[in-house]
């Protein structure tokens, strides 16, 4: 079996009156780049890829025009060398950022044909299933835009996701540490003390700003802080790690093993976050597991996009180890992304549901989802 053609889908959509705001900017699009690798067999793969800071042409364009010809022709199983191969020949300009990101792409496009020519599920290919289903927290909170009380609206949304039966919600913080802390009251307050409850800045404060936000924030049971420094700032990770009982989480913005291997060399963060359409795919996502469990730390990697990035990140959930083992080890998180997205459930032809908290993990080969095409049309950039 080769690979014939690698093809993309950059989607985008605008959301009118469902913008949304968090600690950069307010959001008024979603995009995403979709890549499919065809092979002589007629077995096609599908990929995604994590990209949030411009048009998707951007990423399809790198995809066609600089992985393509690198991969067209070989074996779609040699997963480990064509990653390599991509990396190795754009590194004088890659390394991190969006090369990796159109990377991961095709990676995950590989070992989805992979499965799908095996009749097996991705996770199989892993090394096996350490769970079937997966503890889902839903990501959501932002700043509602045009409301008349934005606590009210987050009160709301929270109570919202508690009634759906989520066992934890991560809430958008990184504004001043004065209004972080009046939106964490309120959210706890209103959900009580059983359910989870995770915050993010999204890298808005320097160090001391985000000791300050912290040590406001411990007494209503945080379960971690996520990216509460810029991801350059590894220095401010370890100083605020030093300084708060809150558990600090990060990795999303990071690539690669090379870039991870400075966050678990320095003990920067205690959950690390590496976001699989982003992070190199499959096949450099696995280095990166295997590192963090070297060093006794939890992977609940970030998920963002659509179904297909739903479902790659499913498999690999299914496959992450317990850090650390034990009798009753500790339950993974899983993001869900709740946030407006009209283009997230209708790329593939399957839907995933929470029920009792928890996303069933697809035991279907490959990713285990199929693309609707008609979709994909009305939502490409002309």
């Amino acid at each position: 079996m080769h690979i014939t053609a690698v093809r993309t889908y950059p989607l985008q959509t605008t959301l009118g009156d469902l913008s949304f705001g968090w600690s950069q900017r307010v959001g008024n699009t979603r995009q995403t780049v979709l890549c499919v690798v065809e092979t002589d067999a007629g077995i096609d793969g599908v990929g995604e890829a994590f990209y949030f800071g411009g048009p998707p042409t951007v990423v399809a364009a790198l995809i066609e025009g600089g992985l393509a010809p690198l991969v067209v022709g070989n074996d779609p199983f040699d997963t480990a060398v064509l990653w390599d191969r991509c990396y190795n020949l754009t590194r004088d300009q890659g390394q991190k950022g969006v090369t990796i990101s159109a990377i991961s792409a095709v990676d995950i496009a590989l070992w989805d044909i992979k499965g799908k020519a095996l009749g097996l599920p991705v996770h199989k290919l892993l090394g096996g299933a350490y769970r079937t289903r997966a503890q889902a927290y839903a990501t959501g909170l932002y700043e509602p835009q045009g409301v008349p009380s934005v606590v009210d609206a987050l009160v709301d949304e929270a109570l919202g996701y508690a009634a759906e039966g989520f066992g934890g919600m991560k809430l958008k913080i990184g504004y001043d540490p004065r209004t972080d802390e009046r939106y964490v009251r309120a959210i706890r307050e209103a959900i009580g003390p059983d359910l989870a409850l995770m915050v993010d800045a999204n890298h808005a404060y320097n160090a001391p700003e985000a000791i300050r936000v912290a040590r406001l924030l411990e007494p209503y049971d945080v379960t971690w802080s996520e990216e509460p420094v810029p991801p350059e700032d590894i220095d401010g990770y370890v100083e605020l790690r030093r300084a708060t009982t809150i558990p600090i989480a990060g990795g999303e913005c990071e690539y690669t093993r090379f870039g991870f291997r400075e966050l678990i060399a320095r003990r920067a963060v205690d959950i690390l976050q590496p976001d699989l359409c982003a992070t190199g795919g499959f096949t450099e996502m696995s280095r990166i597991v295997a590192m963090a469990s070297a060093a006794n730390l939890p992977v609940m990697p970030h998920v963002w996009g659509t179904n297909v990035g739903l479902a790659a990140a499913l498999q690999l959930f299914a496959a992450l180890p317990n850090t650390p083992e034990r009798r009753f080890p500790a339950e993974p998180w899983f993001e869900l992304d709740r946030s407006p997205n009209p283009l997230r459930a209708g790329v593939t032809h399957e839907q995933f549901t929470v029920e009792d908290g928890y996303l069933a993990i697809p035991d279907r080969p490959g990713l285990g989802v199929t693309l609707d095409r008609d979709f994909l049309k009305r939502f490409a950039p002309v």
